[in-house]
């Protein structure tokens, strides 16, 4: 699902590499956000959110793409440093698996 800016100037004769905004996939019969949406969005703006401090083990983890121990309801929660989100995760059974992208990853040390 993509969403092009109301009001959008004409783009006639210009080459642009993306015009629109990336919100997510429907997979399954059900919508997979995107990154580029976690990153336009605070904390406040959704229903389940992860706030991670800059200075914890669970931060590196994350950006590695390791899972989380969490509690919370089931579904998408948005995974913020300091109030910067930074991604995705989906909580299943006290399991927060990761949707970071994995071209952004750290590579293990």
């Amino acid at each position: 699902m993509y969403l092009v800016p109301e009001g959008m100037l004409s783009l006639k004769n210009i080459k642009v590499l993306r015009a629109d905004w990336h919100l997510g996939t429907i997979k399954k019969n059900r919508f997979e956000p995107s990154h580029a949406l976690a990153l336009s969005l605070t904390r406040d703006q959704v229903k389940h959110n992860l706030s991670l401090s800059r200075d914890s083990r669970e931060i590196l983890a994350y950006l590695r793409g390791e899972s989380l121990m969490a509690v919370g309801s089931k579904g998408w929660y948005l995974v913020d440093v300091d109030g910067f989100s930074i991604g995705w995760g989906k909580l299943s059974e006290q399991v927060l698996k990761n949707h970071y992208p994995k071209g952004l990853r750290w590579l293990a040390k």
